[in-house]
């Protein structure tokens, strides 16, 4: 059995620096949103996977993209990504028949709030 080991910062700054910081994750997070959409919407009408460099031209003009960092926003895209090839992973084990249990796409994150 795996285990998980997480880490929780706590960071103790002003309100300026506070409310940049919850700008930049609520931008990450309706990125996020947004890559996933298009990435679902290309895989129930095409039935393929949409690999990262594909989403990138589709997202690059949008809003949250232009305002994050571009790093921070490829960065974020490629979490997607990462996800997708998972799900696509566990497709090709279940036909197989050597997994065994439930799993579903990766779900989107609520529109109001920063975290997922």
């Amino acid at each position: 059995m795996s285990m998980y080991l997480t880490q929780k910062n706590h960071l103790r700054v002003d309100k300026k620096t506070y409310k940049l910081l919850r700008t930049l994750t609520h931008l990450s997070k309706d990125l996020y949103n947004l890559t996933l959409y298009v990435t679902r919407q290309h895989y129930e009408l095409n039935g393929s996977f949409l690999p990262f460099v594909k989403a990138y031209h589709l997202v690059k003009n949008s809003i949250p993209y232009k305002l994050l960092p571009s790093q921070v926003a490829q960065q974020t895209m490629k979490i997607v990504e990462r996800n997708y090839r998972s799900f696509f992973k566990l497709l090709k084990e279940r036909q197989k028949g050597t997994t065994i249990g439930q799993f579903a796409r990766q779900g989107f994150c609520p529109r109001t709030g920063t975290l997922c």
